[in-house]
C-alpha cells in the first residue's frame, strides 16, 4: 500500500486499482489517461468519493487485458482530434464499454456534440473541478447524458452567445419551457421534477413531447436545438 493509505485509500500500482477501505468496495469504474500524474491524482480523489477506480494508460491496454472486470463507467481522457476520439470510443464500444465520459481540454460546442453523437454519455472539459466530474459520473450512472452548461450556452461559440429571445417560447407550454431550461442547465430529471414540484414521470412526458416538436433524437440534441432557438429567436 502506498502513501494514500493515510487517507484510507489503497492502490497496487500506477496502472492498478484505487479504492477506499475495502479493495472490493465502491462502484467500479475505469480511468484511461496517458498522463501518469493526472491519472493518479484523479483516481485518488475519485476513490475518496467512494468509487473503485481501475487505471490504465490507453484504450489498447484495456482491449488487451485478459478477463476484463466489469466496470459501470469509463472515464476517457482525450486531447486528440475528433476523428481520433471517435476511434478510441469505437475501440471501447467493441469490448462492451458503452458508458463513457470523455474528458478533454477542448471545450467547443462542435467537439462536444461530435463526441456525444458518436456514443459518449458525457463530456467534461479539463477545466472542471473534481466535484463536477463526480456529478457528471453520477448523472450518467443514473441513465442520463451529461452536457456541460457552458458548452450549451456557447461560451466557446460566439455565434450562439447572443442574448436569448423569448419568442421561441411561444411554441411550448410554460411547463415545457421550464423543463427545457432545466435540461439546458444540465440538470437530471429528478432535480427538474423537484424544482418544478411535479412527478419525475411527468417531466419525462414533457421531454418526449418537446423532442417531438423539435424533431430531436435524444436529450443532447434537444438541449442543443433549444439553445440554438433561444439564441436566434
Amino acid at each position: 500500500m502506498a502513501d494514500g493509505a493515510a487517507h484510507g485509500v489503497a492502490w497496487n500500482s500506477p496502472e492498478g486499482t484505487f479504492s477506499a477501505g475495502d479493495p472490493g468496495a465502491g462502484t467500479p469504474i475505469l480511468l484511461i489517461d496517458g498522463r501518469a500524474l493526472e491519472r493518479e491524482c484523479l483516481a485518488l480523489r475519485l476513490a475518496m468519493a467512494g468509487f473503485r477506480v481501475i487505471c490504465l494508460s490507453s484504450v489498447e491496454a484495456w482491449r488487451q487485458t485478459e478477463d476484463r472486470p466489469a466496470v459501470a463507467l469509463v472515464l476517457l481522457y482525450c486531447d486528440r482530434t475528433i476523428e481520433e476520439r471517435r476511434r478510441m470510443l469505437d475501440g471501447l464500444h467493441q469490448v462492451g464499454a458503452t458508458q463513457v465520459i470523455v474528458i478533454s481540454p477542448v471545450g467547443s460546442l462542435k467537439s462536444m456534440m461530435a463526441t456525444i453523437e458518436h456514443g459518449a454519455r458525457g463530456y467534461v472539459p479539463t477545466a472542471s473541478t473534481v466535484s463536477q466530474v463526480v456529478a457528471a459520473m453520477r448523472l450518467v450512472l443514473s441513465g442520463e447524458v451529461y452536457i456541460p452548461p457552458n458548452c450549451l450556452f456557447g461560451a466557446k461559440d460566439p455565434e450562439i452567445a447572443r442574448p436569448p429571445d423569448a419568442c421561441w417560447q411561444d411554441n411550448f407550454t410554460a411547463k415545457q419551457v421550464a423543463v427545457i431550461e432545466g435540461i439546458r442547465m444540465g440538470k437530471p430529471n429528478k432535480i427538474i421534477a423537484y424544482e418544478l414540484n411535479m412527478c419525475e414521470s411527468t417531466v419525462k412526458v414533457h421531454i418526449r413531447n418537446v423532442m417531438k416538436k423539435l424533431n430531436a433524437r435524444n436529450r443532447t440534441e434537444l438541449a442543443f436545438k433549444a439553445t440554438e432557438m433561444a439564441a436566434t429567436g
